[in-house]
């Protein structure tokens, strides 16, 4: 398959109460799909994956603040990190959240393939990648640009809304335990 083939033209990330999962599907230039069903736990690790990807694609300013005894490289550089972060801000609100999926691809399998574990992938020079390892030995690799970060987090939000599950509160990895006591008041 050349690389224009396997080229990303539509995500769509909705929730399937009787699988009690989310359905990730990926339209391709070709017109055909990848369908992979997403639990309740892959979806817990893709979002806090996804959010660490985001904190280091999405420079923020104080990234990039002067010192204090200013070159005129150090200049430049500031310059070109703040016009390469507009224009990424650029491309994130041209991405179309309005337009429907199109229902009339053919899909690579079956039936949805269901994923057992999510990583991120770093490829020499090249974006980082999200792997969605499934139970049939497949993987669904794609490259994650700062704009289909924020498409995914952005439809994961609606998509876990949609199905009642408490994933979006803690955004670090970091497990939290909740104790739970009877105390009697007096």
């Amino acid at each position: 398959m050349s690389q224009n083939e396997s080229a990303i033209e539509q995500i769509n990330l909705g929730f399937n109460e009787q699988e009690d999962r989310l359905l990730l599907k990926v339209g391709l230039v070709d017109k055909t799909e990848v369908a992979v069903w997403i639990t309740r736990r892959v979806c817990k690790s893709m979002w806090n994956l996804l959010n660490g990807v985001a904190n280091t694609t999405m420079p923020t300013a104080p990234q990039f603040a002067l010192p204090a005894i200013s070159t005129p490289k150090a200049k430049g550089e500031a310059i070109d990190s703040f016009s390469r972060e507009a224009t990424e801000l650029k491309e994130i609100e041209n991405l179309d959240f309005k337009s429907e999926y199109l229902v009339d691809r053919e899909s690579r399998f079956e039936a949805p393939m269901l994923a057992a574990q999510c990583l991120i992938v770093g490829v020499v020079n090249s974006p980082p990648q999200l792997e969605l390892q499934c139970t049939n030995g497949q993987s669904v690799k794609i490259a994650l640009t700062p704009q289909l970060v924020h498409a995914v987090t952005n439809m994961m939000q609606l998509a876990t809304r949609e199905a009642g599950w408490d994933l979006l509160m803690t955004i670090d990895s970091r497990e939290v335990s909740i104790i739970s006591s009877h105390q009697t008041v007096h």
